[in-house]
């Protein structure tokens, strides 16, 4: 199995339909042996009905379905526990980042890199990133935070686009301890720590309705994870 796509989902029993479609058609046509892997993260909307719906399309469709809500963290791990492929990544299902980067940025890791991480920020000729304006300066504000106080050469850690080698995402995911949203900025910082090489690239991205950001809460929360990192792996 050449790669794993991990799509953690919690109440998404309406987007799935509009994303997995693209998912299936790239894993259909394109050169790699795919696998897909849909974790519902114990949603209450029928998300892991939605999805295996879809598994009569592409034989390789894998639906897990945890009982209970654990977090955006625990289910990529969870995924990636299953996961088959020489190259696990994870997107997310509200298909914001096209299906067609994985083809575009996987020669990423035959060149000698262990991780690449999809950007928002990094900006080349031909790639878009359609973003709300409140996106634009919360992303803005929580990267310097970032910056400031915990990895200083990453411009996105929070890009819901992501693929490890093998062979180094599950020392990697081992050492988590965030379930949450959090979870990118401990991988992240785990990896630098842990000596891997991380490629950030410009991936093409556009805003989807129905998002779960929180404007009120959720830069409190990921200021928390900041400290909390630095203090559990100091």
């Amino acid at each position: 199995m050449d790669i794993s796509i991990i799509i953690p989902a919690k109440d998404e029993a309406s987007r799935l339909p509009v994303f997995l479609p693209s998912v299936i058609e790239f894993c259909r046509n394109g050169e790699m042996d795919c696998e897909i892997i849909v974790v519902d993260d114990g949603s209450t909307d029928g998300t892991s009905a939605s999805a295996q719906g879809f598994q009569g399309q592409w034989p390789d469709l894998k639906v897990i379905r945890l009982e209970r809500n654990r977090g955006k963290g625990f289910a990529v791990k969870r995924g990636f526990e299953e996961a088959r492929g020489d190259i696990l990544l994870f997107m997310d299902a509200d298909g914001s980042t096209p299906v067609e980067e994985i083809g575009r940025n996987a020669h990423w890791l035959k060149e000698g890199y262990d991780i690449v991480i999809g950007s928002r920020v990094i900006r080349e000729p031909g790639v878009s990133v359609q973003a709300r304006l409140h996106r634009k300066c919360m992303g803005a504000l929580f990267n310097t935070l970032v910056h400031t106080f915990l990895i200083k050469d990453i411009k996105d850690t929070q890009c819901g686009f992501k693929m490890f080698r093998r062979a180094i995402a599950r020392p990697l995911f081992a050492h988590m301890q965030i379930d949450g949203f959090g979870f990118d900025l401990e991988i992240l910082y785990l990896a630098r720590k842990m000596g891997y090489k991380i490629k950030e690239t410009a991936v093409n991205w556009r805003h989807v309705e129905g998002g779960k950001v929180n404007l009120f809460t959720d830069p409190a929360r990921m200021l928390s994870n900041i400290f909390q990192i630095r203090s559990m792996h100091a």
